[in-house]
């Protein structure tokens, strides 16, 4: 490597390349000058801020008498004993590698500096469209370092996409993390999966190096690498929030358009209420399907998550908005009948599902725990949803639901009796006493932000200040460090985007409450932790039918390192959104509201079929942006980038955001 030039007074930081050349039997990355390529770099600006970063060109010249073609690397070398990484929406610390993993748990990549056992590595290298920002970020010893670059390359005289570029699709770059005595995070020109490729639990494919995801140089020729280097000091792992601002202006693109507010609140609530509602169990199917012809339902229903409230309540909101009294009515009688039926006398929670007419706690994710029980993720977000119906109830329809109210003041008594020493909920619950049973996990944030929402409705003032120490704990623990794992129950606590939507409902209400600065600083973190799994650029999909629609990965947000998809839950909390950037008046809380709104409008069906399955109304849960859960198959084995499966709640979770204050803002 050549040293590096500077056009500025500023030390860039050192950059280090290497290379691996197609053809190669050996693995390992090798410095350039033994593949044939001369590298140097050139620092044109920049002070390595998040607001301003270094701007470094690498030259890459092919120095032998033949085409070269490979992978190149650019890396960013940080010293410390615990250095934490950030590849948003991939790796976030270490993916809990630092953790043993649960018996029977997901393989998704977890980075370890002893082991390298699947899913455990020391290292990894990914396709940059499995990241939702372009850009590898590690924390140590008080600074932050990152790289950025251009996601993929395009035909063309300038080969990387970068802003005012254009040009056809060429293929991938990527990016790296390494742990060692010296770690580095880096930007790859071409790009490889490694040491494995992470589909689902139950598929990886091995490493595997082709021409397809290398990179051309011919002879004498040199290839311009353009680079955005970070370097700076923060106090904690929270100042990677700053870079993913910097990199969202360089390569947003918006989504696509697609239908209008009231056209999508249309179409989607008559599809739920017709197609998925069960008069029998009054509740919502978890999964529907068409069978030649024939709407089918799952066995499956829960009270929340997947079902239930999470459906009803949304529902209920779209039955204002288009003034449907038939929507109200099926929404109040499922509500109505989780709080009449559901109660278990022995724990004094809810049960959380109901099959063949016998409530248990046997949803169909209880073969997924450690053991069984009550799990707080389902129990607190069904009161949290109990509770804003009994509120839209009362101030859109002037009716009160007292029993409502005094169900949900029971159960959160009872939760709130099982908060550890630290404010901390349970993660699940004993079915036989309700006692606590397991914790370490950021899902009980649902019982707290169900707390709170009683309390401010109740006007009671000493329950609502007694909601802050917990919210501390959750912040400090979690939210601050950008690592908050072990919501929902299919990720067997994995780092995840669905608990800092609870903590986003929080931190909103209580400073509606309280108007406390420091909880509106709160909610602005959680948001940014929330914006780092929710894509700024348009990943070019190259599975269908995402990729034959032209869908628009920008403004959806991927559910967590174990499930590499987006689906729709951050839809439903726009009205929060929009609430922090009326208090803030910061325009990139509007282009983000603007990013998720705009998702949703295009993300649905349409039209019969849009989606390559289901009926006007209907949409998946699950968008795969890159080659993680292409699980899904077409009849002659084409992989699906969509789950064929009508899934109700996600349908519900963009109703919720389109049918609060959006409705008359943007309708």
């Amino acid at each position: 490597m050549r040293a590096m030039r500077e056009k500025n007074t500023f030390a860039a930081p050192a950059v280090t390349a290497d290379a691996r050349t197609l053809g190669e039997k050996d693995a390992r990355y090798a410095p350039p000058e033994a593949c044939g390529l001369s590298v140097s770099f050139c620092c044109e600006g920049g002070d390595g801020s998040p607001q301003n970063p270094f701007c470094v060109t690498a030259e890459a010249v092919n120095t032998g008498s033949g085409d070269w073609r490979g992978v190149l690397r650019f890396s960013l070398h940080i010293g410390g004993d615990n250095p934490r990484f950030f590849l948003p929406a991939f790796l976030y610390g270490r993916n809990r590698g630092e953790v043993e993993r649960q018996a029977g748990s997901k393989l998704n990549p977890r980075l370890s500096r002893t082991r390298s056992d699947i899913p455990y590595s020391p290292f990894f290298l990914t396709r940059a469209d499995r990241l939702s920002h372009p850009a590898a970020m590690v924390f140590s010893e008080g600074r932050i370092l990152g790289v950025s670059s251009s996601p993929y390359r395009v035909d063309g005289e300038l080969p990387f996409w970068e802003p005012g570029v254009s040009g056809a699709f060429a293929g991938f770059n990527g990016f790296s993390c390494s742990l060692g005595e010296v770690s580095s995070v880096g930007f790859t020109v071409g790009c490889e999966d490694a040491p494995y490729k992470y589909i689902d639990a139950q598929e990886i494919e091995p490493r595997s190096f082709s021409a397809d995801r290398c990179v051309l140089i011919p002879a004498g020729q040199t290839l311009r690498v353009p680079l955005r280097l970070y370097d700076f000091p923060s106090e904690d792992e929270s100042g990677i929030a700053a870079v993913l601002r910097n990199v969202y202006a360089r390569y947003h693109q918006p989504p696509r358009a697609g239908a209008s507010i009231r056209e999508a609140v249309s179409a989607i609530a008559p599809a739920i209420a017709a197609d998925a509602w069960m008069p029998e169990l009054k509740n919502y199917a978890t999964l529907v399907s068409l069978e030649d012809g024939r709407v089918c339902h799952t066995a499956h229903t829960s009270i929340a998550w997947t079902a239930g409230a999470e459906i009803a309540v949304p529902l209920l909101m779209a039955a204002r908005r288009l003034e449907n009294p038939e929507l109200r009515g099926q929404a109040l009688s499922c509500i109505d009948h989780i709080v009449q039926h559901s109660l278990n006398p022995a724990s004094g929670l809810p049960f959380e599902t109901n099959t063949d007419g016998k409530w248990s706690v046997d949803g169909w994710w209880q073969n997924l725990l450690p053991q069984r029980g009550h799990t707080s993720y389902v129990v607190g977000e069904a009161v949290y949803y109990i509770l804003k119906a009994y509120d839209l109830e009362k101030t859109v329809w002037n009716t009160e639901h007292p029993d409502w109210l005094a169900f949900a003041a029971r159960v959160v008594d009872r939760m709130d009796r099982t908060r550890n020493a630290e404010g901390e909920y349970p993660y699940l619950w004993s079915e036989e006493t309700g006692e606590g049973i397991e914790y370490d996990s950021f899902a009980g944030c649902w019982c707290l932000t169900a707390k709170a929402y009683l309390a401010s409705l109740t006007g009671n003032r000493e329950q609502l200040l007694s909601c802050l120490p917990s919210a501390r704990h959750y912040l400090s623990r979690y939210v601050r460090r950008m690592e908050c794992y072990a919501t929902p129950m299919d990720t067997f606590k994995a780092v995840d985007s669905e608990g800092i939507l609870a903590f986003i409902r929080l931190a909103a209400l209580l400073h509606r409450e309280t108007g406390e600065e420091s909880l509106l600083a709160a909610l602005r973190l959680a948001m940014e932790y929330e914006f780092s799994f929710k894509f700024c650029w348009n990943v070019p999909v190259q599975a269908p039918p995402l990729s034959r629609l032209g869908w628009s990965s920008c403004g959806g947000s991927v559910t967590s390192t174990a499930n590499h998809h987006i689906h729709p839950m951050s839809n439903g909390i726009l009205d929060e959104l929009l609430y922090l950037f009326r208090q803030t008046k910061d325009g990139y809380f509007r282009q983000r509201l603007e990013d998720t709104l705009a998702w949703g409008l295009q993300t649905f069906n349409r039209f019969d079929g849009e989606y390559d399955f289901g009926k006007k109304g209907w949409m998946s849960e699950r968008f795969c942006y890159s080659e993680g859960l292409l699980c899904d198959r077409y009849p002659d084995g084409t992989r699906a980038s969509t789950w064929f499966q009508f899934l109700p709640w996600g349908a519900a979770n963009l109703l919720e955001g389109m049918c609060g204050d959006l409705f008359d803002q943007f309708s």
